[in-house]
């Protein structure tokens, strides 16, 4: 009786472990996940290797099957390098987009895991315009290492020499400066420019200055349902029963630089790029981004020029600065696209953006780090817009480049009133938002 009972326990422990071993076959068998080799290529723009190196080493430490791929890449064809490589399936994992391209590349990229950045942690964690230009439909589809605004570059020689004190605060200050400080050798022929303000192809980032623009006059860009582009419609001012177009008016003040009927003519196109004007010491203002600066510095080390924040429409409204930066997003098909984010959550972390910040300096997009970078003396201009900077949807970046550059040309070298002008590029980007 004895061993009748060891042979039916012992029967019944055979039974289980076949039941078991079935199962088991039939869900695959174990996984091996975090012991799996892991290759990640990480496509990105402007950045030297070096400058990532040392957090590229310390995630590798901490997860010895992951290994990470960096290449820098050329922006002159990136954007077509990258759609080519992910047609023939060769994609990397981790691409870099830029703040509006979400529209037209979403249905490349994979959006983060929730458990690792939901929504609610990043709009805490980062400035409003990067939730904005990187969340859609409660999920977040890329991280920004840095943040870049637009700044008013001025030379302190040429606004002293004018007997200005400081530099504008608002437009109607910058107008009169620039009536102060413009100087012609000839007709058309500028040997000192007021600011770099009317024209399209030698101002630099014409279209995110008249942009901007549009925005602190309260212009809105587009439908709620964003289907159909509104920015030449008229609003009322407030307190006020008379309407204005908000978008003609920012369109009538950018392009009024450039005419030479009004005081303010201080540039035609017939003027050295701005940023060679600038640091020739021809120029006395000019819009643009904190990447500008090493340049300027390079070329002209002995220029006294200095950087204060964008004028506004008056000194006591709500501040409306515009953004310009890049984000780290993850290809939709890698196969390690999980690992990819990880590595994206631990690049994008607090402490490894401050020693990502020690090899360059750059803007954070991390509020817990602008607010230490406000005091700082080169960065505090840039960390300080951060907070009030804007963009604007684009379904296709490039195309709504091209039809706002069209538009300052239609006013300045076509003779168009600016209402028409801004009805005929609505017009255009409703073509692009029906396709």
């Amino acid at each position: 009786m004895e061993n009748k009972k060891y042979y039916i326990i012992g029967g019944a422990i055979l039974f289980l472990i076949i039941i078991l071993g079935a199962a088991f076959a039939f869900s695959g068998g174990p996984k091996k996940v975090a012991n799996k080799e892991v290759e990640l290529t990480w496509w990105k723009t402007f950045e030297d290797p070096e400058n990532l190196s040392e957090l590229i080493g310390d995630y590798q430490s901490a997860h010895k099957n992951v290994r990470i791929k960096y290449v820098k890449k050329d922006i002159n064809d990136y954007e077509q390098e990258l759609l080519n490589a992910i047609a023939s399936g060769k994609g990397p994992d981790i691409f870099t987009i830029h703040n509006d391209w979400l529209a037209k590349h979403i249905e490349k990229m994979a959006p983060a895991p929730d458990k690792l950045i939901g929504q609610r942690a990043f709009m805490d964690t980062y400035v409003d315009v990067v939730s904005s230009d990187f969340v859609k439909d409660g999920r977040v589809y890329a991280i920004p290492l840095s943040i870049d605004t637009l700044a008013l570059y001025y030379n302190k020689d040429i606004l002293g020499s004018a007997g200005i004190a400081q530099p504008p605060k608002t437009w109607p200050q910058l107008i009169d400066d620039v009536q102060k400080i413009t100087v012609q050798s000839k007709p058309g022929t500028f040997s000192k420019s007021g600011v770099a303000f009317g024209a399209s192809s030698n101002v630099n980032r014409a279209v995110d200055i008249l942009t901007l623009l549009m925005l602190q006059n309260g212009t809105k860009f587009y439908s709620d349902s964003l289907n159909m582009a509104t920015f030449d419609q008229s609003i009322f001012d407030q307190g006020s029963t008379e309407s204005f177009n908000p978008g003609a008016k920012a369109l009538e003040f950018y392009t009024q630089f450039s005419d030479p009927a009004k005081k303010t003519y201080t540039w035609n196109a017939k003027t050295d790029f701005s940023v060679d004007s600038f640091a020739q010491g021809k120029l006395a203002m000019m819009l643009s981004y904190y990447y500008m600066k090493p340049t300027i510095e390079n070329r002209s080390p002995n220029l006294n020029f200095a950087i204060a924040p964008v004028p506004q429409t008056t000194e006591l409204g709500d501040k409306v600065n515009f953004a310009n930066y890049w984000g780290e997003a993850v290809y939709k098909l890698s196969p390690n696209a999980d690992e990819a984010w990880n590595f994206l959550a631990f690049l994008s972390g607090k402490e490894s953006q401050k020693k990502y910040y020690s090899k360059h300096s750059l803007p954070s997009a991390r509020r817990d780090i602008i607010s230490e970078q406000i005091s700082d003396e080169n960065l505090g201009v840039f960390a300080e817009s951060a907070l009030t900077a804007k963009s604007v949807y684009k379904k296709d970046a490039s195309l709504y480049e091209g039809i706002f550059l069209k538009m300052i040309d239609d006013v300045v070298l076509r003779s168009f009133r600016p209402e028409e002008a801004v009805r005929n590029a609505v017009a255009q980007v409703n073509l692009i938002l029906q396709k």
